[in-house]
């Protein structure tokens, strides 16, 4: 009998999380509760089907044979252009695609929302957030002042979002892409160009851009090579204006330039060009070295007109001083008696050779000299 017994039966154990399905040649015959069980198997082909209720639900496959009665179930229906959101305790649990499902009633404080897919995303609630089970199924954005978003319609630029957070569903055709709105310096490479002297030069610009039309900016996605472009064009005819002394001399200048033919080149891309800069002007060795040559020469001409101009104004000034003191004699003695001051103020001995009485003539001749003048 013991050796027999396990061929007529068989033993089932099913938790308080279980549910067990007996399956007797195809067909349904019974669903065990928690508790053990004995299964008659004399006779038949018996399958055990084990369900975990801490699932919440299960996807009704068209193989299934369970029927949608089951004692303990209901069954929910999500249709193609749906999913459903299933909370427990309001607390999302899980997503449901399209399809049918059987829900465990055993599990209290569940809920099943059903979501239009096919329904423009609307501002989102602050209390309304998702967990991690609902990640791989929706995605979000945020429209800030700082950062816009716009809606694809099959993957086609919409429009942008009022300021808000909004998701949509991955199952339907609508997608959120976020566009900073935040200013961009573009940084073009170094470009070697010919001035309108034919002079060989290397110039480096940058501008800053801001996106100003998000959609139009999705619908050109190439933008930025736009902007790329419009730079190196607006360069080229910058430098073909002006020669390499004005282009030097011309420094602050060019940047307003530059802007306004940046403007005029860049095409409706939804970005506009708010700032251009000159930053680098680069001669080569031999260009350098002829402008210092120049340079140099220009400035010895330069010192050279200068000291004509000093002397001739010397000379001038002597000659008007000259015509004073001819026509007035005591004003020459007085700069000759100045002259030799300022020769004794030099002399630290004075050794006169004489007879006393021609020593004593020409000291009392000199006083008289001074006294009279």
């Amino acid at each position: 009998m013991t050796a027999i017994f396990p061929t007529l039966f068989r033993r089932v154990r099913v938790s308080r999380t279980e549910r067990v399905a007996v399956i007797r040649n195809g067909q349904y015959d019974r669903l065990l509760g928690p508790g053990r069980h004995l299964v008659w198997t004399f006779g038949a082909e018996v399958d055990l089907v084990t369900y975990d209720l801490r699932r919440v639900t299960e996807r009704i496959a068209r193989s299934d044979v369970l029927p949608d009665a089951l004692p303990g179930t209901r069954v929910v229906a999500v249709e193609g252009t749906e999913i459903a959101i299933v909370r427990v305790d309001e607390v999302v649990h899980d997503v449901l695609m399209p399809g049918r499902y059987r829900v465990w009633e055993a599990v209290e404080g569940v809920t099943i929302t059903p979501v239009d897919v096919f329904t423009e995303p609307q501002p989102l609630g602050a209390r309304d957030r998702m967990g991690d089970a609902v990640g791989p199924y929706c995605s979000e954005a945020t429209a800030t002042s700082g950062q816009a978003v716009v809606l694809l319609h099959d993957r086609q630029p919409v429009r942008s979002l009022p300021p808000g957070r909004y998701r949509v569903w991955k199952a339907g055709p609508y997608e959120l892409v976020p566009v900073s709105l935040a200013l961009d310096v573009v940084e073009p490479a170094a470009q070697d160009l010919m001035t309108k002297d034919e002079v060989p030069v290397r110039i480096k610009a940058a501008v800053s851009t801001r996106i100003v039309d998000p959609v139009q900016s999705l619908r050109e996605p190439r933008h930025a090579s736009q902007v790329y472009g419009a730079v190196q064009l607006a360069l080229r005819e910058v430098l073909a204006a002006h020669t390499l002394d004005g282009l030097i001399e011309a420094r602050e200048s060019l940047s307003t330039d530059l802007l306004a033919r940046v403007r005029e080149a860049l095409p409706e891309v939804g970005v506009a060009v708010e700032a251009a800069y000159v930053k680098d002007v680069i001669l080569s060795a031999e260009t350098k070295a002829l402008v210092s040559r120049v340079t140099l020469a220009r400035k010895e001409a330069e010192a050279l007109a200068i000291t004509r101009r000093e002397e001739v104004a010397s000379t001038r000034q002597q000659a008007n001083t000259a015509k004073v003191l001819a026509a007035n004699p005591v004003l020459l003695r007085l700069k000759e008696l100045e002259a030799l001051s300022e020769i004794a103020s030099r002399i630290d001995k004075l050794v006169v050779v004489g007879s006393p009485d021609v020593i004593s003539g020409t000291v009392v001749r000199a006083i008289g000299d001074v006294l009279e003048a």
